[in-house]
């Protein structure tokens, strides 16, 4: 099916939001590049009849969208969303994080206080990340802040496992990773297997989904010392003996106590990827110094899946499109934040460890 220039223009400007506008030639530039070749004539016919629609209007030769506008479009959207994705879909899914961000933000912020931020950054023509903005780290020091970042497209949201300044993680994250011959099903068998080994070590797991097509565990660790008798596990590489090594390992421990569950599907190596098709990676590298992990609710960019956190017992008929932005707005508004992270002791970890 053809898409109809009006819908494509009214994507674009209420991705921009009211108040933002821009000339004619950045409009026939972007329609060009995705419709079909519209002569200055066409195109401005397009605007006027807009304008006349109060939809658009413009302001000393410059072009955006009204209030009634973006009202229109979010209801016009849910009728041609799949012919607009197949022409341009990075601004489908920036348009969508930018209406569902401000309902979950505040609970998104409370994962970034006191944290370095990375981002990814989503435009037409590339998917970017960013850790730096004007020559520092990013910290958000309040909720108008994250919303600045999403305002210019930053719409993946992807904490550090530590505070600031901190030399350890506070959060123990397993990140399981399936490899492409892997199926959702034994992806989430693997999840509710971790999940009950993360309970044997009484470490208090919340579960969600990544956003794609893994899931992760979360706990979050109190204060202990590093015990004098820890030796870091044997690797390829020579390991520091610290709090991220001793971390990385405790996400391998976990893996091998998957492994005696469910043998030969899971690895704590991260190999190349042809490596492990067919394997699910219980991925330890997010436990170092700025280690990154997506944030619960943020926006995963190439899908535009939501981050979800789930319950244990709806793992198991849990499908991605569950976490779809338009049902996790209705999840949200009756349920609120569902990710908790109670503070664990990991003790009985450390002794599986030594």
């Amino acid at each position: 099916m053809t898409v109809n220039p009006e819908d494509y223009l009214l994507l674009m400007f209420s991705m921009k939001g009211v108040g933002k506008r821009v000339d004619f030639n950045h409009i026939k530039e972007k329609i060009s590049r995705d419709l079909k070749k519209f002569s200055d004539e066409e195109i401005k016919k397009i605007l006027e009849n807009l304008i006349k629609q109060e939809l658009l209007e413009e302001v000393k030769g410059l072009y955006g969208v009204t209030k009634k506008g973006m009202e229109y479009f979010s209801k016009r959207i849910k009728e041609v969303e799949d012919e607009l994705r197949r022409v341009n879909e990075p601004w489908v899914i920036v348009y969508k994080a930018k209406q569902y961000y401000p309902l979950v933000a505040q609970t998104v912020f409370e994962f970034c206080k006191d944290r370095y931020i990375g981002f990814y950054c989503l435009f037409t023509e590339k998917r970017f990340f960013r850790r730096d903005f004007k020559g520092k780290k990013i910290v958000l020091k309040s909720l108008n802040d994250l919303l600045f970042f999403i305002s210019m497209h930053c719409i993946d949201i992807i904490p550090c496992v530590h505070r600031i300044n901190s030399n350890r993680p506070d959060w123990l994250v397993v990140d399981i990773d399936p490899g492409p011959k892997v199926d959702f099903e034994k992806t989430k068998e693997v999840a509710e297997v971790t999940f009950k080994i993360f309970k044997e070590f009484d470490l208090n797991p919340a579960l969600k989904f990544s956003g794609s097509r893994g899931f992760q565990i979360w706990s979050l660790i109190k204060d202990f010392e590093i015990p004098e008798d820890y030796e870091p596990l044997k690797l390829k590489t020579k390991r520091e003996k610290n709090y991220f090594t001793l971390f990385s390992d405790f996400v391998r421990i976990i893996q091998r106590e998957v492994d005696k569950e469910i043998p030969k599907i899971t690895t704590s190596e991260t190999l190349l990827k042809r490596e492990r098709e067919d394997k699910v990676l219980l991925d330890p590298s997010s436990m170092k110094p700025l280690g990154l992990v997506r944030a619960p609710y943020s926006v995963h960019s190439k899908s535009g899946l939501v981050s979800l956190p789930i319950s244990l017992k709806e793992l198991k008929d849990f499908e991605p499109e569950d976490a779809s932005i338009e049902n996790v707005v209705e999840r949200y508004k009756e349920k609120g934040n569902e990710f908790i992270l109670e503070p664990s002791d990991c003790s009985k970890l450390i002794q599986e460890l030594i």
